[in-house]
């Protein structure tokens, strides 16, 4: 029993760790920083596959998306108490960094190297979630490449952007398409 508790503790404490870092370093908003919970949980605590499903089903809810899929991570790792250290750990650093921040941004707001500095890091957390969601189709198709998947994934792309369809219904047409032509 002490060595389960122990076991347990220790794992509480690495997602705490993780959840921590993923919270300082979680730029350009929480969907960009998906790469960085899953350099920290897979394998660790979730497969690949586990992870892109649980990405996917996070995104048809509502909610932060990185907070429930964190939450789910921790719930994986170590039940109840993980979800609320992966919570917690996650929103801490970006709420105390973010409460310090703003007021030195308010004061520095129209310097030219603040303006660039911030623009920066929007593409960078493009760029995130670019590389992430191409994970992630890679991972649905088994670690391949598969046509009929890609497709349906920039379908939906240009169905969400250029229709202005939102996420809850995008979601709902992917599992209708997927249904019939996965």
């Amino acid at each position: 029993m002490l060595g389960e508790e122990t076991q347990v503790i220790g794992t509480l404490l690495e997602l705490f760790w993780a959840c921590v870092k993923i919270g300082c370093l979680a730029f350009g908003g929480g969907n960009a920083a998906i790469p960085l919970l899953e350099a920290e949980a897979v394998p660790r605590w979730v497969s690949a596959q586990e992870f892109g499903e649980l990405v996917g089903l996070n995104f048809a809810f509502p909610g932060l998306g990185l907070l429930k899929v964190a939450g789910m991570v921790g719930m994986r790792a170590a039940g109840l108490p993980g979800l609320l250290v992966a919570v917690t750990a996650l929103a801490a650093p970006g709420l105390v960094l973010s409460i310090a921040a703003y007021s030195l941004l308010m004061q520095y707001r129209d310097h030219s190297l603040v303006r660039r500095s911030l623009m920066a890091m929007q593409y960078a957390a493009a760029a995130l979630l670019v590389s992430t969601a191409l994970r992630m189709v890679q991972t649905a198709a088994g670690g391949q490449w598969h046509g009929v998947g890609l497709g349906l994934a920039l379908g939906l792309f240009g169905i969400a952007h250029f229709l202005h369809l939102g996420p809850v219904l995008v979601m709902v047409l992917a599992a209708v398409v997927g249904m019939l032509i996965l």
